[in-house]
């Protein structure tokens, strides 16, 4: 038998009506249980958790073993960067201090001039901090002594007026070989210099090459009677000062942080080596 809805017999049954309505109040408060556990499931599950393990620390308490309880150890995010180990967890980690970085590959005296040389213009407290050329230019051949000191900054390396290295803070990587030029013996150095600047505010930095910043530099000095002649000079700075490096001078990365969409690609290691050529990006134009 058919019926339209509204003439069906159980619609027209009050019994059957208010059993109805508790069948669906009670389907109501079914559905909204169910929503608050999966809303609050998570938390309930912690909560019996934290009840349980301070039940058994408490346990461990009562009983006088509390002290043989081992927490488990918890790792914070680090923050700032290691001013004690200032090239930690950068390419110059392992790399030689200071002049110890700088060995010659045997007794030839023109090895240890041109050491000598490398030293007085990348390491030489009175050329970093104080700007002072004279020991370095006193090794040069006296004709050209004089365009050197006209082109410092692409010759040696000036800190920026208020930058102070790091105790430790030069590490030097590279090498020399033995050749020819213009008929005198010359000795080609490729070394990487990297530099760890004191940070003002350590614990703001994020990362290690923020107060690290690298100058490669290769050049070729002929073994002169009158002096070291230099030429065929290539160099690079990366992890730098921008504004300080167009003004002449070195200074690190926290000077003048780079901005979202600069910086060097690749992996960094290659801007610490002396086994490829010569980088040749510029960011900072």
């Amino acid at each position: 038998m058919q019926y339209d809805i509204d003439d069906h017999p159980d619609l027209k049954d009050a019994a059957w009506i208010r059993a109805a309505n508790r069948r669906a109040k009670r389907e109501i408060r079914r559905q909204r249980r169910q929503a608050r556990l999966r809303r609050h499931g998570g938390k309930i599950v912690s909560g019996i958790a934290l009840l349980v393990i301070g039940a058994v620390l408490f346990g461990f308490y009562l009983t006088g073993r509390f002290d043989q309880v081992s927490l488990p150890d918890v790792k914070l995010p680090p923050t700032g960067v290691n001013v004690e180990v200032p090239f930690a967890s950068t390419p110059a980690e392992q790399w030689p201090e200071g002049e110890k970085g700088i060995v010659v590959p045997d007794a030839n005296p023109a090895y240890e001039q041109v050491r000598q040389a490398l030293i007085a213009s990348r390491m030489d407290p009175a050329m970093l901090t104080e700007h002072k050329p004279d020991r370095f230019l006193a090794m040069l051949a006296p004709e050209v002594r004089e365009h050197v000191a006209k082109n410092l900054p692409g010759w040696t390396t000036r800190l920026k007026q208020g930058m102070k290295l790091l105790p430790g803070g030069i590490r030097v990587s590279g090498k020399m070989t033995l050749g020819e030029k213009d008929g005198y013996p010359a000795v080609t150095a490729d070394y990487v210099f990297a530099y760890a600047f004191e940070p003002p505010e350590p614990k703001k930095l994020l990362d290690q090459m923020e107060m690290v910043a690298a100058v490669r530099e290769q050049v070729t000095y002929a073994i002169t009677p009158e002096g070291l002649w230099p030429s065929d000079s290539k160099g690079f700075q990366y992890s730098i000062s921008c504004t300080a490096a167009r003004e002449g001078y070195l200074a690190p990365q926290f000077v003048e942080p780079p901005k979202p969409d600069q910086g060097l690609p690749g992996d960094r290691r290659r801007y610490f080596s002396t086994d490829g050529q010569m980088p040749t990006e510029n960011t900072c134009e």
